[in-house]
């Protein structure tokens, strides 16, 4: 995928980018949501200051990115699974653990790709079975503002704040940094939205 933003650039190593198709053009996955859609399950509340869904052809399949906080894809018979397996081989996640998810497709499972280092995305990353068709969903989880610079300086020594800085720090020490495993729910819920539509033929 082009990077568009410094997070999409983070995921291009990490578990897509890069990766051009050397096959026939795939079906755009960015069509299966709706801009609503996209605003209420992948922003989840945070700003999206404007950006587009960017699409790239993968080896077997398509990924739509979201540079505001996830993506999702589909990989297309035929060997939609052992072309989608190549792609995580590709970017070392294949041996990841994959705690199976009921009720999501035919089968599905979830996996949290430790990144490499602070800079890189933390994804909670859902793979379904749908008929031929294999479904991806991930979702970032987002670094709060209180593991960040304004952080540290609000868990440092307040006195030298001015009483309005003080009251800003009560609210970034409460934005706390979500972890890869509390994303579970949400990407969940919008996998059984992109699955519902691949199934319906969208």
């Amino acid at each position: 995928m082009p990077a568009m933003t410094s997070r999409v650039l983070a995921l291009t190593t990490t578990l897509v980018l890069g990766f051009s198709s050397t096959g026939s053009a795939q079906p755009n996955p960015c069509g299966l949501l709706t801009s609503a859609e996209a605003i209420k399950h992948i922003a989840r509340g945070k700003p999206t200051y404007g950006e587009t869904p960017d699409a790239v052809q993968l080896a077997g399949g398509a990924v739509c990115d979201y540079g505001f906080g996830g993506q999702i894809g589909v990989w297309n018979a035929p060997n939609a699974s052992a072309n989608f397996e190549k792609f995580l081989k590709n970017f070392r996640m294949d041996k990841q653990a994959r705690e199976p998810v009921p009720g999501v497709g035919d089968r599905a499972w979830i996996m949290y790709p430790p990144p490499e280092n602070e800079y890189k995305l933390r994804p909670a990353y859902l793979v379904s079975y749908v008929g031929q068709k294999v479904v991806t969903v991930a979702l970032f989880a987002e670094k709060g503002a209180a593991d960040g610079p304004m952080g540290q300086v609000c868990r440092g020594d307040q006195s030298r704040l001015k009483p309005d800085e003080r009251e800003d720090c009560k609210k970034i020490l409460a934005q706390k940094s979500e972890t890869q495993e509390s994303l579970k729910p949400a990407v969940i819920e919008l996998a059984k939205l992109v699955v519902a539509k691949v199934q319906a033929g969208k």
